[in-house]
């Protein structure tokens, strides 16, 4: 059995196909929030039918190097079996 997205598949019996894919992340409060608990970054993706794309949500997500969310795309990225070209972290 192979494991492949939407836009992969034969459709054959041999193969197992997925299309949506969503991922939540989560970090401490800091400073910007008076709240208790976490931040919460949502991000998902499914095919539209010419494409895949990618929804990002969140009410909150503090950073303090801009590099921490192209890793976290990357993560979802690879989890979701999406492949990225010319994407790099210092």
């Amino acid at each position: 059995m192979n494991i492949v997205p939407y836009e992969n598949t034969n459709f054959s019996d041999e193969e197992v196909y997925f299309d949506e894919v969503t991922m939540s992340y989560y970090q401490n409060t800091d400073c910007t929030e008076d709240k208790e608990g976490c931040q919460k970054l949502h991000i998902s993706c499914r095919n539209n039918g010419v494409a895949r794309f990618i929804n990002i949500k969140t009410e909150n997500w503090s950073l303090d190097d801009p590099y921490d969310l192209v890793k976290i795309i990357q993560d979802f990225c690879k989890r979701a079996n999406i492949e990225l070209d010319n994407i790099e972290t210092k």
